[in-house]
Order: structure tokens, then sequence, then C-alpha cells
């Protein structure tokens, strides 16, 4: 194996005389016998631009994969090497305190030997190469700097090592299942039957109320599911508002700052095949959120469900059997299996669980659901089980790589509904041509309305209560109930593509995580099943309100199709693109700050929780002079946060006007104001008075990152929470000191996109930067830009690429 570091500056003939050079040395003998020139098996160059973006350039997949791993465990070894323990159902063995036993238990088992074969199995050979790649180009970094010499958050740490194909299958396995299963674990570990012929000493228990793994089960959470933590924002623009034939697109998935999901900005070249740039999370040889000379897109998190729950209905005097009246109408008894689990303790030793499954899936303890549902055989002898449609698609991987090829936005919705591989997704694209595309092609499970109404009816008040509570539950007793199945799927049991929403528009398309119903004003979506959707109910109707910041999202471009935001002219380009989706707007404060401050000043007083009153003259004062936004130099944008907070806005209850779905961008509107909102801003006064934090302070002093590679420095965020109608999310929760920070959740790859006769026109950002190692140079330096605003412009050709080359180039060879 070789690397040789290639100064940039050297000139291209001369570097080819070396690589010759040292591909001859040693190959001729004394003699005249026949000779072969070895060639490796991975061959590439890495040339880094400004920010430590990596330009990676092979003639095949194996060697490109080999490329991004080895760039990647430069900058985040430690990230990954975490994820394949958690992965692979090692916490307990390696981790500590952080070991969790519930998931070791699901992930050993759910990322068994023959579950990463059939995924295998199903990868295109070029995909298989460069997963294979990835894994040697970051064992190769690894073996060559040293477990000693890596970042200091893992380094010399027992399980950080050389890693295999085999290994990176399992991080794969587990981020299929972020839209259903993985949401379960806790429940699905603690799922017993209940006691019987429980074996003294064993560690298997079988009762459910003594299943030690119930110990670690977390109280089940919804918005883990429902997106209604933080969020992502899209928008595509086509050529009807762009003012040329050209595309234009804004992404900004807002993900979690540390973990399996950080993104990671690169560049594949394989010269005549492919040529995209743009950013992956963790373990992914190609670009999930990317542009490639004829096609840019991101990805929101989607509203729909990947999974349902079923009701069995069990043998009597029998916990382990289930009836089932199956599709020649024959009642059968069908068998819950036990299934043995290993998991490995530190010291070498083993502890043994079990999972009980059924032919739909893993079973549930259904109360660490909700403790209302009945338990495992109980007086309605009933059990509850799940099925996931994301958990039986291992196609991700093949589509992401088929989108990096396509040439337009017709050709990428065709490539989605050809592999239908995005597990838990939107799709927001433009293109050249100026076309706009949103969307959702993805796993959904085969569950129309009737069949969802049919299959929750006469079976008892528990499917109907989970429907209620947006969780997707079906009669589990008969056939009739099974997924259904379209002609024009590539999976069974989910729909086709001809069945999923998508929309083309000449205008815009947008989303930041309301369901499809709404991408374009002008063009609802409709007749999709309630799946695809956040609230399950009304079953037959698409319409729902918007989130605040779905609103916010809408309203900005309407006030920029009419100039109303003063920026000029009535189109959209890069510059006034971004000054709109950096704007910080609060479409909290815009919808209801008049009418609060209406109320304060005409009645300063407000009473606070638990009795008293305060003056709130200084306060309104403050609020009214505020700029409604969450800029970093926004006084008072903290005041109105708390109030929002303390208002408890999780609905649109409190308010005078309702939702109308034939004006739903202003609908809900007019707050109710009474002592519930009067208390909310006294106490959120009070609060701040108490922690002796001005109530004119800046965002600036308050929200900030830190940056631990230039001690604890502190870097000001712009921007706020999806909940108040902040466009750019920036979540974090609140110190005891009042301020916050640090941000664990928001910005991460911000990419505005659009195209000119030569290529692609990109800018973008990395909210976080590129290495998640603190010694690096590429730790916080995009977060500094994005705290100035300042975009990157992003490298695409060769001679942009010369021009931003940072150090010398790098050829890998092994």
């Amino acid at each position: 194996m070789s690397i040789d570091m290639l100064n940039k500056r050297v000139p291209r003939l001369a570097l080819l005389t070396v690589a010759v050079s040292f591909g001859l040395s040693g190959c001729f003998g004394d003699d005249d016998d026949d000779f072969t020139i070895s060639q490796p098996t991975y061959s590439v160059d890495i040339q880094r631009t400004e920010f430590g973006i990596p330009h990676i350039t092979a003639n095949d997949y194996k060697s490109l994969g080999y490329g991004v791993g080895y760039a990647f465990a430069e900058d985040n070894l430690c990230s990954l090497a975490h994820e394949l323990v958690v992965a692979s159902g090692e916490s307990m063995r390696y981790l500590g305190d952080q070991g969790n036993l519930a998931n070791d238990v699901f992930y050993t088992w759910y990322n068994s030997p023959e579950r990463r074969a059939e995924f295998l199995a199903a990868q295109d050979p070029e995909t298989i190469d460069a997963v294979t790649g990835y894994a040697a180009g970051y064992s190769r970094y690894l073996r060559d700097t040293g477990a000693a010499n890596i970042d200091p958050a893992c380094a010399n740490a027992e399980w950080v090592r050389e890693i295999t194909t085999d290994d990176l299958l399992t991080v794969y396995g587990k981020a299929n299942l972020r839209g259903g299963l993985s949401n379960f674990v806790g429940a699905i570990a603690a799922a017993a039957p209940p006691a019987q012929n429980v074996v003294m000493g064993s560690s298997r228990m079988s009762s459910a109320a003594t299943n030690p793994v119930a110990e670690s089960v977390p109280e089940f959470d919804m918005t883990t599911i429902n997106v209604l933590n933080g969020g992502s924002n899209a928008y595509a623009f086509g050529s009807d508002v762009t003012g040329t034939d050209k595309g234009i697109l804004y992404g900004n998935p807002h993900e979690p700052w540390s973990g399996v999901q950080r993104f990671y900005e690169f560049h594949l070249t394989m010269p005549g095949k492919l040529d995209v740039m743009g950013a992956a999370q963790q373990g992914q040889p190609f670009i999930n959120i990317g542009f490639n000379k004829d096609v840019a897109w991101s990805h929101t998190v989607s509203t729909a469900k990947r999974f349902t729950l079923y009701q069995l209905s069990l043998v009597n005097g029998d916990p382990m059997k289930y009836n089932y009246l199956n599709s020649d109408g024959m009642l059968e008894q069908r068998d819950i299996e036990e299934v043995e689990v290993t998991v490995k303790l530190p010291d070498g030793g083993e502890r043994v669980e079990s999972l009980y499954v059924s032919h739909y899936g893993p079973m549930l303890n259904a109360k660490a659901l909700n403790g209302q549902l009945p338990g495992w055989g109980d007086a309605s002898n009933v059990a509850y089980t799940i099925r996931d449609a994301a958990s039986e698609n291992p196609r991700a991987l093949n589509q992401w790589r088929s989108m990096n090829m396509a040439t337009s936005v017709e050709d990428l919705k065709d490539r989605m509904q050809n592999i239908l591989g995005l597990g838990f997704v939107n799709t927001i694209a433009t293109d050249r041509y100026g076309k706009a595309l949103y969307a959702d092609i993805s796993t959904v499970p085969n569950v129309t309305a009737e069949k969802l109404a049919t299959c929750s009816a006469n079976a008892g008040p528990a499917l109907g209560a989970l429907i209620a509570s947006n969780l997707p539950a079906l009669n589990g007793s008969t056939a009739a109930c099974e997924w259904g199945n379209d002609a024009d799927s590539p999976q069974a049991g989910i729909f086709g593509g001809s069945n999923l929403p998508f929309l083309i528009r000449d205008d815009y398309v947008l989303n930041s995580n309301d369901s499809y119903w709404l991408s374009n004003a002008d063009k609802p979506l409709t007749g999709f099943s309630p799946l695809l959707r956040r609230e399950l109910l009304p079953l037959s109707e698409d319409a729902s309100p918007l989130s605040p910041r779905t609103r916010m999202a809408f309203t900005q471009i309407f006030d920029r199709l009419d100039n109303t935001d003063g920026l000029g002219g009535t189109t959209f380009n890069l510059d006034n693109m971004q000054e709109v989706v950096y704007g910080n707007r609060s479409y909290g404060a815009e919808l209801v700050l008049d009418d609060v401050l209406d109320d304060c000043q005409a009645a300063p007083t407000l009473p606070l929780t638990g009795g008293g009153t305060i003056d709130a003259t200084q306060a309104c004062t403050i609020l009214s002079n505020w700029d409604r936004r969450n800029n970093l130099d926004s006084q008072g944008a903290h005041v109105f946060r708390k109030f929002w907070t303390n208002f408890g806005f999780n609905s649109y209850a409190g308010f005078n006007t309702p939702f109308d779905k034939n004006d739903p961008i202003n609908t809900p509107r007019d707050l109710i104001i009474n002592d519930k909102t009067r208390t909310a801003l006294g106490d959120a006064i009070n609060y701040y008075n108490s922690k002796n934090i001005a109530l004119d302070a800046t965002l600036a002093d308050l929200q900030f990152v830190i940056d631990e590679g230039t001690n604890g420095e502190k870097i000001s965020m712009h921007g706020g929470f999806g909940g108040e109608g902040i466009f750019n999310v920036a979540s974090s929760s609140q110190n005891d000191d009042g301020t916050y920070g640090p941000i664990t959740h928001g910005p991460t790859y911000m990419q505005a996109v659009t195209f000119d006769s030569k290529g692609p026109v990109v800018e973008a950002l990395l909210g976080y930067s590129q290495a998640s190692d603190t010694t690096r140079p590429y730790h916080r330096d995009q977060t500094r830009r994005y705290s100035a605003k300042d975009w990157i412009r992003m490298p695409f050709s060769k001679t942009e690429i010369n021009n931003q080359a940072v150090g010398n180039a790098i050829q890998l060879r092994e």
C-alpha cells in the first residue's frame, strides 16, 4: 500500500511521470523473464478544499468508497466507531454507563448474520463495491495513524478497531428503522408473556412485570415518529419564479448535531460516469443530499408512518399462540416464537434474554406505549406486535446511488418510483430546466383508509384509541388485514409509486415536515392513505392545520413574490433566497404578538402562577420594539420564546378563527386573550428577572455552541425553535441560568443551488462543520460562518477545486 502526497502546484505532467515511475520501480530484474505489474485493489485521489471538503476521484466504485471512508475517518472516526458498537448490540460490553441492555438485545437480534446477508444480497454490485471500499478506507486510516494517535475522544479505546463491510451493514440496518422499529426498541425488548415455567436462577424471566429489560424502557414519545421535535425545510423554485430558465433549491435538514445522523460533505468523481457533490450521513458512500450538473435535491423527514401495530387474539390457555383466519377462510393457531438473544458483557461475560416474534414482526409490551393498553394475555386475552415496512427495505443505498446520477427532476422521480428505497423522507428537487419537484416516494405500508377503518372496527376499544393517538393499528387475527400489494411495488406490502404523492411545478414546492397535502398552495394533493399523514383522523380528510413553521415557509414565498419583504424585485435568486431563509422571522410573533401587546398596554399588571402580579410595562415596551426575529442582535426574542413555551402551544386551541382548509396559510388566527395568556407572559417576565437576565438582552448573549477545540469558546447562534414558527430551527434546552445552548439539533447541511451554462452554482454550509474531532482544523470553522450568515461557494469544476485547494493532494493505493 502507499500514500503519495502530491503538491497541487506540481504540473500535471510531472505528477503523471512520478506516478508511472513509482508504478514501475522494482519491476525489472537481471534476466529477460516476463513480468507483471501488480494492480492495486484501491486507487483514489483526494484533494481537500477550504473547510476540509474532500474531492474524491477514482475510476471504480470500490476506490470511491475507499476515499470517502478514509477522509471521513480523518475527521470523525470516533463518531462512527461508537455507532458501530451500538448497532452491533455491544454497548453493554464496551460503553460502560452509556450501555443500554434493551438496545443491545434488540440490535443483536435485528442485525443478525442472516439479516445482514439478506441485505447484502439485495445490493447492486456497484453498491457492494462502494461499501467494501468505505470499510477498507476507514480501516486504512486507522491502521496507518494508530489508535493512540486518533481523536482523543476515543484514542486507544477497546472498541476502536478496523472494520469490515459486515460492520457497516449493522449501521445501515439500524438507520433503516428510524421511522419505525427504532422508536419501539424498549417496548420490544420488554415484551414477555404471562409468567410460566420460570427456571430458577435463569436470567431469562417470563413475566413482563419482572422482565429485567423493562428497567431500561423510557417513556414512549410519539414526537420521535411524528417529527414534532426540530424539523427540516426545503424550497424548490421553478422558472416561473426565478426569472430565468433555471431552477433554484434551498435545503436544510435539521438533525441532531452528534451521532449517527451526522452529515459529512464530499464530492465524488468517476470520470465519464459520476460527478456528484453534497453530503451524506456517516457510513454512507453515496451522496444523500446534494447536486450534480443537472439536478439538485434535499430531503425532509416525512410524516408518513412506516409501520402498523397488530392486535393478536390469543388462543385460550396458551399465550404463545394466536388465532388467525387465513386467506382460504381456515382458522389457524399460529405460534409466537421465543428467540434467545445473547448479549456480550465486559470481561467475557454474557447475558441471555428473550425476544418474541409473530409472523408480523416482534411482539410489544403495550403498556410501555400506554399504561391503559391491555397487557399480554390479561383479561382481554390479546397481545400486540408490530410490522415495519422500512425494516423490510434493503434498497436505500441503491436508491441514493441511482439518485446521484439523475439528469432531471422527471428522471429523479422515475428513479425513486422504480426503486422505492427511501425509508422516511420527502424529496424536494429542482433542475437546470426550471422544474420543481415535491415527492413522498418512500416505503409506506399498503393500508388504505378503508382497510384502516375496517380492520380497527369490532376488535375492542384499544385499536380505536391507538389510531386516535396516531399509531396505526389493525386486527391481526385475519388475513384480510394484511397489508395490500401493488403491481408496481418492488416490495410486498408497500404502496407502489403510482399510489404515492408527488408534484412537479414551474413555480414552487416546499416542505417543512407537514404532510404531502400542501406543498404548493394552488395544488393540494389529495386521495392518499392516512398513513402518509401525521394525524390519522379523520381518515378521509387530507387537509389539516399547518405547523407555524410551514405557515412561515409559505409566507416567506408570498412576501418575496410581491416584494412585501422589501428585498427588491418579485423573483427568487440565490442572494435574496439566502436573505429570506436566514431572516429568522418568528411566525408565532407575527401571529399573536399584536394581540398580546394590545392587552398588555391596556392592562400591564399581569398575574403570576401561584399568586401575585408583575408590572409588564417595561417588557411590553421591549417586545414592541423587538424586530420579531431570532437574529443575533434581536432584543427580546427570549422573552417571547418563554411566553410561547409557557402558553403551551402544541395545537391551535385558543384562537377565535378556526382552521379553514380553504385558507390554510392564514388560519387559525386571532388569539383569545385570557388569564392563561396573561399569566404566560407574566411568568416569562418574572423568570428572566429572577435569573438577572435583561429583558432586552440580545439573542447572541443567550444562544450558542461551544468550540471545544479553542478552550470552550462560545459561538453565538441565530435561529429559533420550530414550534415558534422559526423557519431556521436551532434547538437547545434552557440552562439553569436562563441561557440557551449548546445547540443540539438544528441547521446541518444547508445548500442553495442553481445552474448556469457551465454547471451547478452552489453555496452551502454545514452547521456543525466537517469534523467532530475537536483537534481538527475543521471542527467549528463552518459554524462560525453560519453565525455570520456567510455562505461558502462550493467548488465543483476542476478549476474551482484547484482555486480552493488546501494542502497536498493524496494518492491512496492498496
